[in-house]
């Protein structure tokens, strides 16, 4: 069983991508049918309703996931045979499925890092929320400003050096596996607030044209590569050597977020929404897709010996 963990700076917008990735769920499992299952705990539910609830009424989320109220924990089932089929070609003989726990912490990066240096005393839950071989890391790419400053102390070099000691503790946690198969980091990068992207960040970058959803995965992880080359400096020398652990890095698999908003002048700033078919409702203007190729990648993950970023 392949575990994920989500971890974000502040203002990466965690609370929204939590939001999204579930409003994306309820899409998914109606167009899916049978061959993708979702559970929760009942507590994880009613936050994630709340969440969602408040996205499908035009508002955004009122308050950040709090850490104090413990994870949100939920999990993800693909049934083998619906993933040879999203895969273009092949399907497995066995129908089971593939389940793929998720766990949103609350925590900052900044935390997530400074947990490695107290793994002697950490809980069993922390322990437990730390060993999850996918990391999906949060970025806002609003944030990304050219040229990068090169204040090595400044929110830019501290944003980086964070990322990087967090994969480093989770890498840490994974070196103590005992079969080497499980000794594999998944990085899965989630450029949050993407259509707010400055331009010229976007033209420094050479940023395909037209939306990532019509990028090809090689583009896709060339543009990666870039923003880790110009942004993330610290965190792309870790993943080409994983921090001397004993763990392999997976190549990264990147996929870019957003929300579409309007100006309701008194009301202030609200979430465009568009009707929720087949069913019944609203939901916000999102980039669908990128969440559909998120969930599917999770199980493409899951997928025992699969080392490469799926199409």
């Amino acid at each position: 069983m392949t575990t994920a963990l989500v971890v974000g700076e502040p203002r990466s917008g965690q609370t929204t991508f939590v939001g999204l990735l579930y409003t994306a769920v309820v899409r998914f499992g109606t167009e899916e049918g049978d061959r993708f299952r979702f559970h929760a705990d009942r507590e994880s539910i009613r936050r994630l309703e709340a969440i969602y609830g408040a996205l499908g009424d035009g508002r955004f989320p009122e308050v950040d996931l709090d850490p104090d109220a413990g994870p949100l924990r939920f999990v993800f089932g693909f049934r083998r045979s619906g993933l040879g089929g999203w895969a273009r070609g092949g399907s497995d003989e066995d129908g089971d499925f593939l389940t793929v726990p998720v766990q949103v912490g609350g925590f900052p990066t900044a935390e997530v890092a400074e947990l490695g240096e107290r793994l002697p005393v950490l809980d069993e839950a922390t322990r437990h929320l730390l060993r999850s071989p996918i990391l999906v890391a949060l970025v806002n790419a609003a944030a990304l400003l050219v040229p990068p400053a090169a204040d090595a102390s400044g929110p830019a070099a501290r944003r980086d050096h964070e990322l990087a000691r967090a994969m480093e503790t989770v890498a840490r946690f994974l070196a103590l596996e005992r079969r080497r198969k499980e000794r594999t980091l998944y990085p899965i990068f989630v450029l949050t607030q993407f259509d707010r992207a400055p331009e010229a960040t976007l033209h420094a970058l050479a940023a395909p044209a037209g939306p990532p959803s019509s990028w090809s995965l090689a583009d896709r992880g060339a543009f990666g590569l870039r923003v880790l080359e110009t942004f993330l400096p610290e965190t792309a020398r870790f993943l080409g050597t994983a921090g001397g652990t004993r763990v392999t890095v997976a190549p990264a698999a990147w996929f870019f977020s957003g929300i579409a908003t309007e100006d309701r002048g008194p009301d202030g700033i609200r979430v465009r929404r568009r009707s929720r078919l087949p069913v019944a409702g609203w939901e916000p203007e999102y980039p669908y897709e990128e969440y559909r190729g998120l969930l599917l990648e999770l199980g493409y993950r899951a997928r025992p010996g699969r080392l490469v970023a799926s199409a």
